[in-house]
């Protein structure tokens, strides 16, 4: 059996805490705080202001959906789950369901719950949660204007050396992908879903 893993308390003492930022998508904060040595200083933190949700789409052939587009910050183009984040109160498997839907025209019978993950979690609370979904339907796609969206079909099994060689690196599509691996290979999925994801092209 498993050792039981002690968590420790808080060693940090914010004193106060200051609004800088905000927009529809994050807030900054400013915190006058106590550290853990007992000095003074100040921490900055992002809140961000919707939960992450990605989708792992699998056909019935083991094939898996990607959507690729320029990022941005990272000045570079990367390959991903379809993602998105969950409206205010919006739950994180309708999200997903929405944002699959509207990013790659897909509609899935079945769901599973893959991971949840704290991300940056030295800069910033975000959160995201991903599933995988199978039995899958495909409808018209209806990204949003501002996104120019690559979108391909892949066996999963590349997926997952693709991963593995670095070649994907945005993390809660590593996660992901790495997460249905194991199960698929551990038995924890449907054998007619395990099989086909599990053969190498």
């Amino acid at each position: 059996m498993s050792q039981v893993w002690e968590e420790g308390g808080n060693p940090w003492t914010v004193k106060s805490t200051t609004e800088v930022h905000r927009n529809s998508f994050f807030a900054v904060e400013s915190s006058d705080v106590t550290r853990p040595d007992g000095s003074d200083g100040a921490y900055e933190t992002v809140r961000m202001r919707r939960l992450g949700v990605g989708t792992l789409a699998v056909e019935a052939d083991g094939t898996a959906h990607m959507i690729g587009q320029w990022r941005f910050p990272l000045g570079r183009y990367s390959w991903e789950l379809p993602m998105g984040g969950a409206e205010p109160g919006e739950e994180g498997l309708e999200a997903a369901k929405r944002e699959l839907s509207e990013e790659s025209g897909i509609e899935a019978v079945n769901w599973i719950k893959l991971v949840e993950l704290d991300l940056s979690t030295s800069l910033t609370d975000e959160r995201c949660v991903a599933f995988l979904a199978s039995g899958l339907h495909h409808r018209r796609a209806h990204p949003e204007a501002r996104e120019a969206i690559a979108r391909r079909r892949a066996p999963f099994m590349e997926l997952v050396e693709r991963a593995e060689q670095g070649l994907i690196r945005e993390a809660v599509t590593i996660a992901a992908i790495m997460s249905a691996y194991r199960l698929a290979a551990s038995g924890r999925l449907p054998m007619s879903l395990a099989a086909p994801m599990l053969r190498r092209t």
